[in-house]
């Protein structure tokens, strides 16, 4: 095999320098943040959801042991009501969008009334 003219080539050392990486979130901040947002989020939801199921095990277990397979199931009801909290918990992140920049305009429009400010920053 022949070397080329100017020597051996390594691919690790090519005749460019390597970049460090970098990940997109690091050229945009703002996303960065928000996407740190969504997912301290999903974490909250992930332990109030935790919460509930070993606190309704828990009254379950209670009811078994006091009152057995005959009796009224009373847990039912703190499972109802405490699981329409996790269910609209879960719903919000769900159902979290972005706002559009029609959206952002509007409720600055909104707020700019409200404060007796110029309908443009320029005026």
């Amino acid at each position: 095999m022949t070397q080329p003219p100017d020597g051996p080539h390594d691919p690790v050392e090519g005749s460019f320098p390597l970049q460090p990486y970098r990940p997109s979130t690091e050229l945009d901040p703002e996303m960065r943040k928000r996407a740190l947002a969504r997912i301290e989020q999903r974490k909250e939801f992930r332990q109030h959801l935790s919460i509930y199921l070993i606190i309704m095990t828990m009254l379950t277990l209670i009811w078994l042991v006091t009152s057995g397979w005959g009796e009224y199931f009373w847990p039912i009801w703190p499972m109802m009501g405490w699981g329409v909290g996790v269910a609209i918990h879960g719903a919000s992140l769900a159902l979290d969008k972005e706002p559009t920049e029609k959206e952002i305009a509007e409720e600055a429009a909104r707020l700019r009334k409200r404060l007796g400010r110029p309908d443009h920053p320029e005026d």
